[in-house]
């Protein structure tokens, strides 16, 4: 059996325990994805190059970091501590970015000034309500921020039109801009678990998308 239907019912039951808002249910699942795709990306090591295989370890390490610190920050009420936590998942899934970037940029791809304008611009809401909301957490998450914005940029300049690529940016884009507005801008709770199984759903997606795309690839 592939890696298709066990990351399928990894990412749903991941997906549902977080818009459920169950601290033990996700802490179990969530880490269950990425772990699907290490296994998946591991069995093709071979038919990659030693510095592509470290580079797309280190993004779904850096990820699988992220995910453990953005989930601690989401079940924590202490300012400060949140605080600490949403900058450490910034700055792990900031590394996991530029390590998936330099795979593409290894394979020729190469982002358009356009594209990255684009993209930088989507994310200037975002930027504006950490600013209004968390103004010192900017610095930090306008950092990855930016890499992010490389990140799907480079994924949509493939030298060869690869579709899973681009949609893959955009829809770490889009998953990571809900975030930000769903924590600081939505009130209702129905409302609030709709959009995290966005966060999630979205954030899943991406990740199999150009986690699968790189990793079958020749390197």
């Amino acid at each position: 059996m592939g890696p298709t239907v066990p990351y399928l019912a990894a990412a749903a039951a991941a997906t549902i325990a977080g818009a459920a808002h169950r601290r033990r249910a996700a802490e179990i699942t969530k880490p269950l994805p990425l772990l699907v795709l290490a296994v998946h990306s591991a069995r093709g090591a071979r038919r990659r190059g030693g510095v592509d295989n470290a580079l797309l370890a280190g993004a779904l390490a850096f990820s699988a970091a992220g995910d453990r610190a953005m989930l601690l920050e989401e079940f924590t009420d202490e300012p400060s501590a949140k605080d600490r936590r949403l900058q450490i998942g910034a700055s792990l899934f900031a590394c996991a970015q530029l390590c998936l970037t330099g795979i593409m940029w290894r394979r020729g791809a190469r982002p358009r000034r356009a594209g990255l304008v684009l993209r930088t611009a989507i994310l200037a809401e975002s930027a504006t309500v950490m600013a209004l909301r968390r103004p010192r957490l900017l610095p930090v998450l306008g950092g990855y921020g930016n890499t992010l914005a490389l990140m799907s940029s480079t994924a949509g300049a493939a030298e060869r039109p690869q579709p899973r690529l681009r949609t893959g940016g955009w829809l770490f884009l889009a998953s990571d801009l809900t975030i930000i507005n769903r924590r600081h801008l939505i009130g209702d709770k129905r409302l609030a678990a709709v959009a995290e199984a966005w966060v999630l759903a979205s954030y899943f997606a991406a990740q199999w998308l150009l986690v699968t795309s790189l990793s079958e690839s020749d390197g």
